[in-house]
Order: C-alpha cells, then structure tokens, then sequence
C-alpha cells in the first residue's frame, strides 16, 4: 500500500477501499453517502481531478473490481454502479437534475428527479462525455468524446453526439 492510499483510508473510514485500490492524495470524494471501492480500482488525476460526489445520506457511488478512473466527476443522489474492468475518463456522471425542471419548479417542495446510473463490465466512458440520470450503458460499450448520454446504450455499441447516437460496434 502507497502512502497517498493510506493517507485516503485513513481521511475517509466512512468509504469502503478494496485491496489493491490506488488513488492520488488529492482525491475528492464529497458527501453524506457512500462510496465502495472493488479490488485493485486505480485513481488518477492526470486528465483533471476526479470528484466522487454524493447528495444526501442514501446516496451510493459503488466502483466494480479492475476498474479505471482518470478526472472524472460522478455525482449522486441515488445510486451510480460502475461495472467491473471499465474505463472512465474525464467525463462526468450524474443522476439527478438537482431541482425540479417543470413549471413550478420555483415552488418550495417540488419532487426532484433522482434515477441510478449504472455503468456495464467492459465499457469505455471517454473525455468530455456526459451520462445523465437513468441511463445504463451496456457491457462493452463505447461513449465516445464529447457525447451527451440521456438514454440507454446497448451492449457492444459505440455512441458519439449530442444527443448520442449509436455510430458502430465496439472492436470494429
């Protein structure tokens, strides 16, 4: 165990690292939820600063075995599954809209949208790309830069734009 690991172990009991797990000391991990690392995930911050974020006790950000982060930003309110042996890069996860967005969303009370994101064995989150509530993101799926996610991709497709279209498979 590096020393900038043990140093995140000991700054956040309240979250669970696995064996194996490397991260950078500046890591943010923000919030009254939880965040559960899998066996040997690797955490960097060369792309930009990786923000894990959660809103609220309830709030779960769960990081599958083998799997790779570089800048990114999840946050929750509800719950982000990211797969086993994924790759995301700068890019930025979030499953709430944070207020209500129909008319009345000035009006103190209003219910505001909360649905899981979950993140497939295998897949690709590349830089500047942006999945949004509900959505899931099949196994070996591809997100390709800049993409802007608001439904679910399949598993093995590759999807670029905004909004994301299916543009491929992924290995061809």
């Amino acid at each position: 165990m590096n020393l900038s690991t043990l140093y995140l172990r000991l700054r956040y009991p309240r979250h669970t690292f696995g064996p194996g797990f490397r991260g950078p000391a500046r890591l943010r991990i923000r919030g009254s939820g939880r965040v559960i690392f899998g066996r040997d995930v690797s955490v960097r911050n060369r792309s930009g600063r990786t923000a894990l974020l959660t809103f609220g006790m309830e709030a779960r950000i769960e990081i599958g075995d083998r799997v790779e982060i570089d800048g990114a930003g999840l946050m929750s309110a509800s719950t982000i599954v990211i797969g086993d042996d994924a790759i995301l890069g700068p890019c930025l996860l979030v499953d709430t809209d944070f207020h209500a967005v129909g008319p009345g969303r000035r009006r103190p009370g209003d219910t505001v949208q909360r649905r899981p994101i979950r993140i497939g064995r295998n897949a690709w989150i590349q830089g500047k790309a942006t999945i949004l509530k509900g959505v899931s993101v099949g196994e070996g799926a591809v997100v390709r830069w800049g993409a802007l996610v608001a439904s679910d991709v399949a598993a093995g497709a590759v999807v670029m734009g905004n909004p994301a279209v299916e543009v491929g498979e992924a290995g061809r």
